[in-house]
């Protein structure tokens, strides 16, 4: 075991972890892989099935941060009763994503198809080919930019107005490339309209989005894609 994978291993799969693992097992997947992502609060595996492969996504309990879940947690509306304990509000951003992700998906939206979420684990589609994961957007080197940009847009334009939801982290980091389309990844912090900085997120997401096609395509202003939203 390397010193890198030594620490995945004692950052990630602490005992209550372990124990949701060996639930999952055999029914959602047989041997778990390797890690294909580390991000701020979560790794994510791939694991083999009998039919090929899912991702599976551990958000951390122990060295996650804190205060960033909490700005996106307080003011949404489905977890008013959150208790302030880091287990809980790890446990509760991992139902977020869950949540999000389900909502998303069942409105066609292209994001990874959740299967089943328990605790700090959502065990979700694996987006690939033969067990190789799609590279980020920011990996990715385009034909067409502008069809890919217009294509993000509509996304952020159908969470918004058929979900009820900002990703209010979305930049070239959140997307994957598969098959020619933006999947969109990593929705533990999206919030419904009715938090109070939904707009602000909102805002900010555009930006990412524009920063970096804006010299590849041409892009929206602000001003302009609002009124793409239903606003009330």
């Amino acid at each position: 075991m390397t010193k890198e994978e030594y620490k995945v291993r004692n950052e990630v799969f602490d005992r209550s972890t372990i124990k949701v693992l060996d639930k999952f097992r055999k029914e959602y997947y047989e041997e778990m892989e390797d890690c294909i992502s580390t991000g701020k609060e979560a790794n994510v595996f791939k694991a083999t099935t009998k039919k090929g492969f899912v991702a599976i996504k551990i958000f951390r309990t122990y060295t996650s941060s804190f205060d960033n879940m909490n700005d996106y947690i307080t003011g949404d509306p489905r977890f008013t009763s959150v208790k302030r304990k880091k287990h809980d509000l790890v446990y509760q951003w991992c139902k977020k994503e869950f949540r999000n992700l389900s909502k998303a998906y069942e409105l066609g939206i292209f994001v990874p198809r959740p299967f089943v979420c328990l605790k700090n684990v959502i065990i979700m589609e694996f987006i690939g080919d033969n067990g190789v994961a799609a590279p980020l957007l920011k990996d990715v080197r385009l034909d067409n930019y502008q069809k890919m940009y217009d294509e993000i847009i509509k996304i952020m334009v159908k969470l918004f107005n058929e979900a009820n939801l900002i990703h209010a982290d979305l930049s070239e980091f959140n997307i994957l490339y598969y098959n020619k389309r933006p999947i969109i990844i990593d929705m533990a912090q999206s919030v419904l309209k009715e938090h109070p900085k939904s707009m602000y997120f909102l805002k900010k997401d555009l930006e990412n989005i524009n920063n970096y096609f804006k010299r590849k395509c041409k892009i929206i202003e602000w001003d302009d894609f609002i009124k793409k939203l239903k606003l009330e």
